[in-house]
């Protein structure tokens, strides 16, 4: 019965210094702030728009070289024409 007495004060005296010590300090979070989420969030969506804003602008160079390149096929088959016309500005030019 001693025996059982000893141990039983022993674990009553285990539990009350668990009780009174308690868990310890909270650990840090290891997670993203809001902050850190909203900032990443905020650049992707600049980053989104500004995606947004080169394509469009592409789409209006290549319409550009595209007509360039119409009026250039058109003009590759004039060669005397153009030669003629030019020969006539110079003309009224005083040269």
């Amino acid at each position: 019965m001693a025996r059982k007495t000893i141990w039983l004060f022993a674990f009553a005296a285990l539990l009350l210094s668990m009780g009174l010590v308690g868990c310890g300090p909270k650990p840090p979070c290891e997670g993203a702030t809001v902050t850190q989420v909203q900032t990443a969030q905020d650049e992707c969506a600049a980053a989104q728009d500004e995606l947004e804003s080169a394509r469009e602008d592409r789409a209006e160079l290549e319409a550009e070289v595209a007509a360039t390149k119409a009026e250039l096929s058109e003009l590759e088959g004039k060669p005397g024409e153009l030669a003629q016309e030019l020969e006539e500005l110079k003309k009224g030019s005083g040269r």
